[in-house]
Formats: C-alpha cells, structure tokens, sequence
C-alpha cells in the first residue's frame, strides 16, 4: 500500500505539473481539488479500515494539508502573476522532494498485520512512574532521586490472582520493544511489567508526560563494547558492565518491593489488586536478560528466568589475572536460555564451556538452553515487525520476523506456566525454525 499511495502522489503532482506547462497557468483551482480528493479519499480509507492509520500517516497527511493551503491561498487572493517554467519547475522539484520526505516514516515503519493474543482475556495497560528515595540518580543534572517508570499489561477483570512477570529491555531497547509477547501473556492471566531503564532505555515516558532519552554516553560505550575485538581492554569492559548492571538490578529490585508492598496494602488498586505475589517471574532481552537473571540470584522470591539472547554477565564475580571469573555457586532459580543462531555459535567457537551462560547452566539447578535458528539478535524483540530496514540494519536472521515472535511467545508462555502456575514441565527443545526460511522483512 506505500508504493501505491507513493506512485499515486508522484503521478498526481507530474500531471499537475505538465498540465501547468501545457496551459501556462499554475492550476490552483485544479490544485486545491486534487488535494482535497485524495485527503478525503484517504481519509474513508481510513474510516473503512481499508488502510489502518497510524502515526506513520501523519506528515503524509500533513503534506497534503499544506500543499492545499498555500494553493487554497493563492487563489483567493486572486490576483494573477505570470507564468514562469523556471519557478513552476522549482515547484514541482520542492513538492516531490517534501511528498518523498514526508513517506519516510511509512517506508521505515510500513503497516504489518499485528500478532493476535491467544488467551481468553483482554488486556489492559497501566503505567506507573516510581520514585526511589533511597538513590540518587547516576544521570541527573540535579542530583536527584532514580524515578524508574513501568507499563503494566494485565487482565481485564477485578477477580481472580495473577503471576507477575517483569521485563527489561536491552541496551538500545525501550519498554514496548516487546509489545506482542506482553500482550500474549496478559491474555493468558499474568500480570506482566515492562521496565523502563530511564536513561538507558532508548527513550522513557513517565507519566507526567516527560520524555527521557538514552544517556549518550551510555550508547556510546554500549556500541564500542558490542563491536570491541581488542582482548586487552576485558578488565575495563568487566567493571562498566558491572555498573550497568548494578542500575538495573537496583531498578527491578526497587520495582519488585514497590509492586509487592501496593499489592498487600489494606486496598490496592488494580492491577496491584490482581496479583499473585507468590508466584514471580523474571525476564528480559540482552543487557535486560543478563540484569533479569543477577536479580534472581539476588532474591528468594522469584520462581523463574527467561533470558532472551542476552549475556548473563552478572555471572562474572571478579577479574583476576587477566580473566573473569564466573560464579561457582549454582544458579537457583529455574533458568532458560534462548539464544540467537550466531550468538550461540559464536560464543561455542570462542569461549565453550567457559562461556558465562553455559557455565551457568551447566551448574544451574534447573536450566535449559535452545536455539532459533536463522536468527538474529533483534529477532527477539518486535522491531523486524515494525521496521523491516532498521531491524535488518541493526541484526536479524533469514528465519521469518513473525515466525520467529510467535514461536518465541509460545515457549515463554509454556515456561512460565510451568513454574509460575504449576502446569507440568515445560517441553523445550533444542532447536527451533529453520534456517532455510526465507524471511518475509
């Protein structure tokens, strides 16, 4: 549908544009009727959802509205200047440069049919802003208290107790890049909370409306790190890391006693009302996988970890002589693994068994480990959905983006049941998707 409304636009201002020549007028009359018939078409496309509108409409839409005020404009001044083919062409030139502009955002986030939840509840959201009183934020101009912000997907109901889950987004990541994964488990009766890392999320919303965006600093060493071949900075890398980590471990703690402590208050508002505090679970994609799976060992309340392609890296406990050096106590809490097929493979060339998440499993309690192949790293959040060109830019696989998501929700639905609502053990195998399929991005 983007390249019909882009071939349609182009052919409407190149016919505008030869008709001008033709008859030595700038048709603003004709103008402004062609603008306001496509808006208006455009518009019952969007009433009839023929066309689903979204944010990537609205400088298209914007486009238009312009192009027909300054026509509209013109003409009821209704005073007549002469025709130049050298200013008609610098029209046309601008015209088609800001309609190609203002398509970007449908070419970088073009209309995807979205992932339906499987559960037999709706979802509602919430968002909440907490302040941390005991912290000053590490960030802050001002000194002041770490404010950490979560979006809450829970089920429609005032009755029944729920499992919480809370997620945590990668280094480049923000609290809705998994959007369809809460979805699908809040339909299915959990109570789910995605953190926003404020300053190491991509951006962050709070809810007096203030936006925050990723420290740049931050992003900066996360870049060098991820793309860093020089073995002799490892110790440096190990003590940044741990800084990164200790934030947002510190966040999901102070979020887990918060959401806790309003859930047995005398009368706790949904969806705190709803929750099963009793049952707990853990997860996260990258840097969030690695702060998700430190928290648990930190806690004895959390009953499950899923870690989505992310370096445990809270299993390094010490650099001594030029090595980390990994916990040898054994991971307590039931743990997954779901890796990407290059960050699996790369890690078994590179480091084996010394690897931090296989040492970990291999000395975990209960651990289990599979892998997606002909996946990439970002093949785990949402964004191949929402921005084919991006995700492709920053890191995916052949496997199919949606292929890849549903498969994905399954097996976090299934593992979850099993230590969260006692539904027998969780069937995981080794292997999933195959990496001859053609990806549809």
């Amino acid at each position: 549908m983007f390249y019909v409304v882009l071939i349609l636009l182009l052919l409407l201002e190149t016919a505008l544009f030869y008709f001008s020549l033709k008859q030595q007028d700038r048709l603003l009359q004709e103008k402004c009727i062609a603008y306001s018939a496509f808006t208006l078409i455009l518009v019952l496309l969007f009433g009839a959802k023929i066309l689903p509108y979204s944010f990537r409409f609205i400088p298209l839409m914007l486009w238009l509205t312009g192009r027909l005020l300054v026509n509209g404009v013109l003409l009821l001044k209704k005073k007549k200047r002469p025709f130049k083919k050298v200013k008609a062409g610098i029209r046309y030139t601008t015209a088609v440069l800001t309609l190609l502009l203002s398509l970007v955002p449908l070419l970088l986030f073009p209309p995807f049919e979205p992932i339906q939840a499987s559960g037999s509840y709706q979802v509602e959201t919430k968002k909440i802003t907490c302040t941390d009183q005991s912290r000053m934020d590490p960030f802050s101009v001002e000194n002041a208290p770490r404010k950490v912000t979560v979006d809450f997907y829970y089920p429609k109901t005032e009755n029944g107790k729920f499992p919480l889950i809370l997620f945590s987004h990668g280094a480049f990541g923000f609290s809705s890049s998994n959007f369809f994964t809460f979805q699908e488990l809040a339909s299915h009766g959990y109570i789910v909370g995605s953190i926003s890392h404020t300053s190491h999320a991509f951006f962050t919303m709070d809810t007096k409306r203030t936006l925050t965006l990723a420290d740049q600093d931050f992003l900066q060493k996360a870049v060098e790190i991820n793309g860093l071949k020089d073995t002799s900075r490892e110790e440096e890398v190990f003590h940044i890391t741990k800084e990164w980590m200790k934030l947002r471990t510190e966040d999901t703690h102070f979020l887990l006693d918060t959401i806790l402590s309003e859930s047995r208050s005398s009368s706790p508002s949904i969806p705190f009302s709803l929750l099963d505090g009793n049952a707990i679970g853990l997860f996260g994609h990258s840097l969030g996988g690695a702060s998700s799976a430190e928290t648990a060992r930190e806690r004895n309340d959390v009953d499950a970890v899923i870690v989505l392609d992310g370096t445990m890296l809270g299993e390094e406990v010490d650099f001594i002589d030029g090595h980390v050096v990994l916990n040898d106590t054994p991971y307590p809490v039931p743990l997954l693994n779901i890796y990407a097929e290059d960050h699996y493979e790369g890690a078994m060339e590179t480091q084996g068994d010394e690897y931090d998440n296989f040492y970990a499993s291999a000395h975990a309690l209960d651990a289990r480990e599979t892998v997606f192949k002909g996946t990439g790293h970002l093949n785990f959040t949402d964004l191949p959905l929402f921005s084919p060109i991006l995700a492709a830019k920053l890191g995916i696989g052949p496997a199919d983006a949606r292929s890849a998501i549903v498969t994905m929700n399954e097996i976090v639905l299934g593992f979850f049941n099993s230590y969260l609502k006692n539904e027998g053990t969780p069937q995981i195998e080794k292997e999933y998707l195959d990496e001859s399929t053609s990806a549809e991005n």
